[in-house]
């Protein structure tokens, strides 16, 4: 019994040990409401660690409970996600002692993060061109410049429209994967997608309020309206542009877009009401 003991506790201590070792390599990213969002090595690779505290205001057995049946929630759909071809982090590891996630890390930066820069580089082009228009004396206009291409002091010049409407497309073709796969994401924001460094295509992340159970119309009229809120309200120019593209597409591709685009409708109308309102 003496042996067996002093075993179970050797076992423990080295689970401390390990998980001290861990914890010194984990590097904070990020926090929300529900969880911090840490980067790390896995098995020597990069990753990332989404970890869910606890809450304390909630009785420790229910708290418990809510945190398993999340994580493994959102662990399923980023599983399912990736089975019906989105681009998504794989999920490397599942830690249910500390309610973590371990996922591949995408390189790259958020869409919010690319759309300002866009617009930033659209905003210095406008100058630069203005600047040229005061130092270049003017001359007669002539037939050609009836039918010349817009310049890059338009609202957005051919390079910021291209990818405006890439990005758009990809984002249109996620969402409709997911709705069609009977999942609604929950969260749909420019912080949620990431543009990869390499091929600048677009991933979603963050599934930690996604649904795949009795997805009804509601949800993805609610998807749908999140979705535009962000990309239109914190990104006028080039987030008007992509959502265009993004709800084109999302039409033409979705099997459940004739009725859900009606609840769609219905939302924002909600939505515009409570916004006049207050």
């Amino acid at each position: 019994n003496n042996n067996n003991n002093n075993n179970n506790n050797n076992d423990g201590n080295d689970e401390n040990r390990r998980r001290e070792e861990q914890e010194k390599r984990l590097h904070l990213l990020s926090q929300g409401a529900e969880a911090r969002v840490f980067s790390t090595t896995f098995l020597g690779k990069p990753c990332v660690v989404k970890q869910r505290f606890r809450k304390k205001y909630r009785h420790p057995v229910l708290d418990q409970k809510l945190t398993r049946s999340r994580l493994f929630a959102e662990c399923r759909s980023l599983m399912k996600a990736r089975i019906l071809g989105v681009q998504a982090p794989t999920v490397l590891f599942v830690d249910k002692r500390s309610s973590s996630i371990f996922m591949e890390r995408v390189e790259g930066k958020s869409l919010k993060e690319v759309l300002k820069s866009i617009a930033a580089e659209e905003d210095e082009e406008g100058e630069e061109k203005k600047e040229e228009e005061k130092t270049t004396p003017p001359r007669n206009a002539t037939a050609e410049d009836a039918t010349a291409a817009p310049s890059s002091s338009s609202p957005l010049s051919s390079s910021a429209h291209r990818r405006a409407v890439k990005y758009g497309r990809e984002i249109g073709l996620i969402v409709s994967k997911l709705h069609d796969g009977n999942i609604t994401h929950g969260d749909l924001t420019t912080s949620n997608f990431l543009v990869h460094a390499q091929t600048d295509s677009i991933y979603v992340i963050d599934f930690g309020l996604s649904k795949t159970q009795i997805v009804g119309e509601e949800d993805i009229g609610v998807d749908l309206y999140v979705l535009e809120r962000s990309l239109v309200s914190a990104h006028s120019r080039e987030g008007a542009r992509v959502w265009q593209e993004c709800l084109r597409t999302w039409k033409e591709t979705c099997g459940k877009s004739k009725e859900a685009f009606k609840r769609y409708e219905e939302v924002r109308a909600r939505g515009r009401k409570r916004s006049m309102v207050g």
